[in-house]
């Protein structure tokens, strides 16, 4: 008997449809019942391998991210009534996410803690990307690649961590994905996807208008009316439709260039074990990159032959945001990175099977994944016990001590925020616009902010007060030492939060 021959392999061939047209040989977009739970398609087994995973990291950290309480906050007061604002009176869009904000409204109407409503909604999230992605893989490149990135997405734990975190990117990539998708089959319901994509971020309206090109244009259209209809408000609301945080994390933090971006691609040169300071994902990133740049590069030929797709549409939309971080050097923020390492993945994910062969190397990789999630659990726990246990100290001690309507200047303002009835000014200027113009106008920023907003209380760090520099971003805090000294003359040391973090506890002051 002729031995058997082993089966290859490759690449659908490049078509000649529009850039719009439905799946090749009439095959349904998303899966019927059936291959939905058979255990031998791939989406039951990753589905349940990601409900568990993300259970398992919700149950290990216990708060979410410290950014996830801004939006909480304004959403809290648009719920009782109150606009969205941050300071009650103060008209200032200190969020960027006009629709995940007004989602996490609707879970206080509901009387539902914004923690459980948020990851509520960002599993449900996933469970959809999942899905979505999976079955345009399997239709448009193979079986195999559908099934490597269900089980990457679904137990690699920095997703995980995003869908316990409270923000909004894992959301995003949702809709990034289903819009994908429904433009490609040219469904109803595609403009009304887009539409909520331009509305989920600034960098979801940049690729929402990347992915409107290939779209119908009567689509296009729809979707911007929508958008339109959601814009105009804000704009007459606030006065602008682009987010504070975006001029002063850009102002504040700067874009340097690609070689000051490391963070966001240095991890994909294999090297022994490498963790950036604080960067959790760099570190667990650099140990699979063995694999995953090959997979990578190997991926990109096998998407260009299907370039008309949905699934080399959302490629292509993730490439491009991974891209514009790296070559401005984006402040690194770890929910930034979502949307690049799914794009990033998803392109991998089509090109492992063309480079592995066998299953050792697929279970060895399975068991990698494994141990990464399991050191993620401590690490991302202590990120945020960190954050917890500094800033809610701060918001205890404000509580106690302070009275509903004074005014603190601070850093961090998410947790502190949501947990205290005061008026928040904030460092960076993310609710403080008149703090990030002042602060580009060079040394002394901190000194004129008090000196004009006259705050009854400062949180700044210890480091700062010893040494006179800025904790964050730019601008020198003092002109000179004198300046310095001359601030504690007005405002008095109360209480120190974590003494043993030394340059970075948080010292509590009050006016005399």
């Amino acid at each position: 008997m002729p031995p058997r021959r082993r089966r290859t392999l490759e690449p659908p061939r490049a078509s000649a449809r529009p850039d719009s047209a439905p799946p090749p040989g009439g095959a349904p977009l998303f899966p019927g019942l059936t291959d939905l739970f058979s255990w031998k398609e791939p989406f039951l087994i990753p589905l349940v391998a990601m409900l568990m995973a993300r259970i398992v990291m919700a149950y290990t950290i216990p708060e979410a991210a410290e950014d996830a309480y801004i939006t909480f906050r304004y959403a809290r007061f648009f719920a009782e009534g109150h606009g969205l604002v941050f300071n009650p009176g103060q008209r200032v869009m200190g969020f960027t996410s006009p629709l995940w904000t007004v989602w996490m409204s609707l879970g206080f109407l509901l009387h539902l803690s914004p923690i459980v409503w948020s990851r509520v909604s960002s599993i449900a999230a996933d469970a959809v990307t999942l899905v979505t992605v999976v079955a345009m893989l399997r239709t448009s490149v193979s079986r195999a690649s559908a099934w490597v990135f269900g089980a990457f997405f679904a137990g690699w734990p920095y997703f995980s961590a995003m869908a316990a975190s409270g923000m909004e990117n894992g959301v995003m990539f949702m809709l990034m994905a289903v819009s994908a998708a429904l433009l490609w089959r040219r469904h109803a319901l595609g403009p009304l996807a887009l539409a909520a994509l331009a509305l989920s971020r600034p960098e979801g309206f940049v690729v929402a208008c990347l992915l409107a090109v290939t779209a119908r244009r009567r689509d296009a259209l729809i979707a911007a009316a929508l958008v339109a209809a959601g814009l105009i408000p804000l704009a007459l609301y606030y006065g602008t439709v682009i987010p504070q945080s975006v001029f002063a994390k850009s102002h504040i933090y700067g874009t340097p260039g690609p070689l000051a971006g490391k963070t966001w691609w240095g991890w994909l040169i294999p090297r022994p074990f490498e963790r950036i300071g604080k960067v959790v994902e760099y570190g667990h990133l650099v140990v699979i990159a063995v694999l995953f740049t090959p997979a990578l590069i190997a991926g990109v030929p096998r998407l260009w032959a299907v370039r008309t797709s949905g699934i080399a549409q959302l490629a292509l939309a993730g490439l491009v945001v991974w891209i514009s971080y790296a070559l401005l050097g984006v402040a690194y923020f770890y929910w930034y990175m979502m949307v690049p390492l799914a794009g990033l993945a998803l392109v991998a994910a089509a090109g492992l099977p063309a480079i592995v062969r066998g299953a050792p190397v697929y279970i060895a990789t399975a068991v990698l994944i494994f141990g990464v999630y399991v050191d993620a659990m401590s690490v991302y726990f202590s990120r945020t016990d960190i954050e917890y246990m500094g800033f809610g100290g701060v918001a205890d001690y404000l509580n106690a001590h302070s009275r509903i309507g004074e005014k603190v200047l601070l850093e961090p303002i998410g947790i502190v925020g949501y947990n205290c009835p005061l008026v928040l000014v904030d460092e960076i200027g993310l609710v403080s616009p008149q703090v990030a113009e002042r602060r580009l106008q060079g040394p002394g920023w901190y000194e004129d902010v008090v000196r004009t907003e006259r705050p009854d209380w400062l949180v700044v760090r210890a480091g700062t007060l010893s040494s006179g520099n800025a904790w964050a971003g730019v601008g020198a805090p003092f002109r000179s030492p004198e300046e310095r000294m001359a601030l504690m003359q007005t405002y008095a040391a109360e209480d120190t939060v974590e003494p043993s973090r030394a340059d970075m506890a948080l010292v509590i002051l009050h006016r005399r």
